[in-house]
């Protein structure tokens, strides 16, 4: 195999399939990207078994086709440190001979034969097609709650996926907030759900960072896996063998107080406060009166207090609740609208969090349980607070 490779082409195409291996496998297969030349196009795969993708390679010249499956660990450093614009690669018996101006490197590849074979959309079946911006916005929206960590249950570290009158509905929850977000697709297929694990949604989000928004994905899935396939790249995520929680039935259907407010208004302040709030608790105590004051308080006893207060248009109930800040802050952040409004059903239920207009995403907070006089002082030790 021989090829000529424009280099700051060809890395954006490998950045991808480097990804998508495995760092801390014992298996050293997994650590590497099988690059398979023919006359026409050259092709990348990686896998970590629980995820892979397939993708054609841009900056490549082909000058002779055959394959070689190349180390991650050193190779990559030295296509990203060749001097140069341009470098050749040429494979011959399980050695590489790579060459960039004056600069000459010859390093081992492994056994063709030891790459495990990929599994391919070939015979699976449609899910919905959408476009990579859409696709985008709504796990950025919807995988909001999941856990970071790798945690049991299963659901917690994972995304659920379900078509129901032909929109995308993904959601996520930790147990102390839940995110849920729609959007409208081409095609789907009603009542079909999966499990799909973070670690794998992560990679998708950067795949689609990488393309233009205007393309189309079309997902596939089978009993196994999850497809992704947008331009030149197929992206493959082992489905989660668990089920996700009946959650509708917590979903809020009537509320007691709505606040509509200025988004930027409501994080610039709400950040304020997390800096006095952030290495103690994180509780901040939201204040909502009919005279159109939204006052938000946090305490921390070894260093002060803090109090903001802003604009908004309230309806409903006078109401005093603690919730966690850090979610807050997440769940306003995810959003891009320049308003947003909250609704609650007293203190004791859950905080709503969505768009001005009401549409496609609703985060939903657990507040932090306190006694009407610690509200009321906000001294106070937030306990875990009630479970999604």
């Amino acid at each position: 195999m021989k090829l000529s490779i424009n280099k700051k082409l060809f890395l954006q195409s490998w950045g991808l399939a480097e990804r998508s291996t495995s760092s801390s496998s014992s298996m050293s297969i997994l650590s590497s990207v099988l690059v398979k030349a023919s006359q026409d196009q050259v092709t990348l795969q990686a896998t970590d078994i629980r995820t892979s993708i397939i993708c054609t390679a841009s900056g490549i010249n082909v000058l002779e086709p055959g394959e070689a499956v190349f180390p991650v660990k050193i190779v990559s450093e030295l296509f990203k440190k060749a001097p140069g614009e341009e470098f050749n690669l040429t494979v011959s018996d399980g050695k590489v001979v790579l060459k960039a101006g004056k600069s000459k490197y010859n390093f081992s590849t492994y056994p063709v034969r030891e790459f495990p074979s990929l599994p391919t959309s070939a015979d699976a079946k449609l899910f919905c097609r959408l476009s990579v911006g859409e696709l985008a916005e709504v796990i950025e929206e919807g995988t909001l709650a999941a856990s970071s960590g790798e945690e049991f249950p299963l659901y917690l570290s994972s995304a659920n996926f379900q078509i129901s009158n032909n929109v995308l509905n993904i959601v996520s929850t930790d147990t102390r907030r839940l995110a849920l977000s729609g959007a409208a697709v081409n095609e789907g297929v009603d009542s079909e759900s999966a499990l799909l694990p973070m670690k794998g949604i992560k990679e998708i989000q950067r795949i689609l960072a990488s393309l233009n928004p205007e393309y189309l994905v079309e997902i596939l899935y089978d009993d196994a896996q999850f497809y992704f396939k947008a331009d030149n790249v197929e992206f493959t995520v082992r489905r989660v063998e668990s089920h996700f929680p009946a959650y509708e039935k917590i979903l809020p259907k009537t509320h007691s107080t709505t606040v509509v407010l200025d988004r930027g208004a409501l994080i610039s302040a709400l950040e304020r406060v997390d800096v006095i709030v952030k290495d103690y608790n994180r509780m901040v105590i939201l204040d909502i009166a009919k005279e159109n004051r939204f006052v938000m308080r946090g305490r921390a006893p070894d260093f002060g207090n803090a109090k903001e207060e802003i604009f908004a248009e309230i309806s409903g109930d006078d109401l005093k609740i603690a919730v966690n800040s850090k979610f807050f802050m997440e769940s306003l952040k995810v959003l891009r609208e320049p308003h947003v409004r909250l609704s609650f059903n007293g203190s004791s239920g859950h905080m709503v969090v969505r768009r001005s207009d009401g549409e496609k995403f609703i985060c939903l907070i657990a507040p932090i349980n306190l006694t009407e006089e610690e509200l009321n002082l906000g001294e106070t030790e937030p306990d875990s607070g009630d479970g999604i």
